[in-house]
């Protein structure tokens, strides 16, 4: 009797895991940054057409790159992480049972190459080599955290966390071929320090999600912060880190704010921020709820580009 063909050599099977690889929610919260960063907060500080001249197709490319680039990642990640997946998350272990291996490291090949290409034309197109750079130096920190970083305490922690903190940069490098030379070194240090804050708000939930998967990681033989040192020096590091953030960003609120009371209009993380450190007071941990704290302070902090004063 014919057997019916399973869904690991369904080309539907393949395409529908590879989708869901990809993470397209965490996908559309990256692309909405930069365009909130762009249209939110670039574009009403105007400072007479100094800045905030990237319009029509390089735009468009600008956020391709980074949709591409963050797409081809995440199924990079997902081919050198079947083995902690099916520990971790066997609900999510779609690698080798939905879409085969050989599949998605040809998806990311590809998807990584077409993003290169299209950073690439960037490049030639605002004349300057920056943006190249950018993306392959993104491309190899993505590669590198999956196949090595990932094992190194801490390390790799903070390499995806400055790639959360690339987004204002690069969009501030496709900005500053055509900036003023009055206004391109605000424009980097504005987009650093928004980086800047990200990235520590990334590193947080990154040791989040490490504390999450210590099972898996163990028997993995990964080398994390969380399986060498335990709970209780990753839940110090959190709180460290959160407060250095929330101090940090006082302080600017409080410098920027003028007057006064414009500070409120920077307070959108503050609930969610306040929530982390509830659940870190907590006896017992739910990694999994900070994790999701952190992503809301990120979504609120780039949401609030909308009102936020220039």
């Amino acid at each position: 009797m014919a057997t019916q063909p399973s869904s690991l050599s369904s080309k539907r099977g393949n395409l529908a895991g590879l989708w869901t690889l990809a993470r397209p929610v965490n996908v559309a919260i990256a692309a909405a940054t930069f365009l909130l960063l762009k249209f939110g907060w670039l574009a009403r500080w105007d400072d007479g057409n100094l800045v905030g001249n990237l319009t029509g197709w390089p735009l468009v490319e600008g956020m391709l790159v980074v949709a591409l680039l963050m797409m081809s990642g995440n199924w990079i990640n997902a081919y050198f992480d079947v083995h902690e997946d099916r520990i971790n998350r066997p609900d999510r272990a779609l690698v080798g049972r939905s879409v085969k291996r050989r599949v998605l490291i040809v998806a990311h090949q590809v998807v990584n190459g077409a993003g290169l290409l299209i950073a690439a034309h960037l490049s030639w197109t605002l004349q300057v080599w920056t943006p190249l750079w950018m993306a392959g130096g993104i491309s190899y920190i993505l590669w590198q955290y999956s196949a090595r970083w990932k094992s190194t305490p801490l390390f790799g922690n903070v390499a995806v966390a400055a790639l959360l903190g690339m987004v204002p940069l690069w969009l501030a490098a496709l900005e500053a071929p055509m900036a003023s030379d009055l206004i391109r070194p605000r424009l980097w240090g504005y987009m650093g320090g928004y980086g800047a804050l990200a990235m520590g708000v990334g590193l947080v939930r990154e040791l989040a999600k490490d504390a999450m998967d210590i099972e898996g990681d163990r028997l993995a033989g990964k080398h994390t912060l969380a399986v060498r040192r335990g709970e209780s020096v990753i839940r110090s590091w959190c709180i460290r880190l959160l407060l250095t953030i929330a101090v940090g960003y006082a302080a600017g609120v409080l410098v920027w704010s003028n007057p006064l009371h414009e500070a409120v209009l920077w307070m959108a993380p503050l609930p969610f921020c306040i929530h982390a450190f509830v659940v870190l007071s907590l006896p017992r941990i739910k990694w999994s709820t900070l994790s999701r704290s952190m992503l809301l302070i990120l979504m609120t902090g780039g949401l609030q580009c909308l009102w936020i004063p220039v």
